[in-house]
């Protein structure tokens, strides 16, 4: 599967069950090796995916692999220890990565 179809997979599965994102409403980008942008808007209650969204200074940006990322949706992947080794860079507050692997276990265990 691509990391796009990854991407809305993951965002279907949440839009028909979103009780844990009810009250989110944040932007996460991620920043892709090799050269790839795709954005993800939780929004009332409802996720959106964009593949090479205008940069969004409020964004909570994500800097890392492709397989990282795939990692990070199936749930296989710890972002903390991630940061802290440099696979994951982080443009914002990290306590908003950290949210999303929040969700994204809720959703893939």
């Amino acid at each position: 599967m691509t990391t796009e179809e990854k991407l809305y997979a993951l965002a279907d599965q949440i839009n028909n069950d979103p009780v844990h994102i009810r009250d989110l409403n944040r932007t996460y980008q991620f920043e892709l090796k090799p050269e790839a942008r795709y954005s993800v808007l939780f929004s009332n209650g409802m996720v959106t995916v964009e593949k090479e969204p205008i940069k969004k200074e409020e964004a909570c940006t994500l800097k890392l692999s492709e397989t990282n990322l795939h990692k990070l949706l199936e749930g296989n992947w710890n972002p903390t220890v991630a940061y802290m080794t440099g696979q994951l860079k982080v443009e914002g507050d990290v306590r908003h990565a950290l949210k999303l692997h929040e969700i994204v276990k809720q959703y893939t265990a």
